[in-house]
């Protein structure tokens, strides 16, 4: 099945500091294994979900781990197991959010939002003006979440194969997620993906 992807902005980056109640923290490469666990658990079903198994699943984290702006990269724990997560990479000179990934169990619990918010405001204070995000088109949890966030839909994302560019597949329209990881060889896609 063929999925179209929209683009959104938000510029200037303002936004509400996360709840002081989440564990937040920076990527870290050994969170590997989990993080690939948790975009499976979290796509699985869901519109972005295109069969992926565990090792494509490590494959688009490998991806994301060595293209993404880790001073920007955030996941969310929980009793130290990674229950949410929101990357950064940079595409074209614009800082996408991508993926943003919420454990099934803790989906509508506000984490994917305070995931990004955290982001956005790492990116504020380092001065960035401008974020962009791709969204998989009817991942209306995705959709809500960046609108409530500020962020304005561009119009569709152009297909920039030749290049990286954001992602949104192995995402769930039913979450507070919406950029998660691409699996292999998908050449409309970043060679790490922002949003889903």
């Amino acid at each position: 099945m063929t999925r179209t992807r929209s683009e959104y902005r938000l510029s200037p980056v303002t936004v509400e500091p996360p709840s002081a109640e989440r564990v937040t923290r920076r990527v870290l490469d050994t969170d590997r294994d989990e993080l690939a666990a948790l975009m499976l658990d979290a796509y699985r079903g869901t519109i972005d979900d295109e069969g992926e198994d565990l090792d494509d699943a490590l494959t688009a984290v490998d991806r994301y781990l060595a293209g993404m702006e880790h001073e920007h990269s955030f996941v969310v724990t929980e009793d130290d197991r990674v229950v949410a997560m929101a990357f950064v990479t940079v595409v074209d000179g614009v800082h996408y959010v991508d993926p943003i990934v919420v454990a099934a169990d803790r989906k509508r619990a506000g984490l994917g939002r305070d995931a990004v918010r955290m982001l956005l405001e790492s990116l504020g204070n380092a001065g960035v003006t401008e974020v962009g995000a791709t969204i998989t088109d009817g991942n209306t949890a995705s959709e809500r979440l960046f609108l409530g966030l500020g962020f304005t839909r561009r119009g569709p994302w152009a297909d920039r194969s030749s290049r990286s560019a954001p992602t949104a597949e192995l995402e769930d329209s039913t979450t507070d997620r919406a950029n998660p990881g691409p699996a292999p060889d998908r050449s409309d896609r970043p060679a790490t993906s922002p949003t889903r």
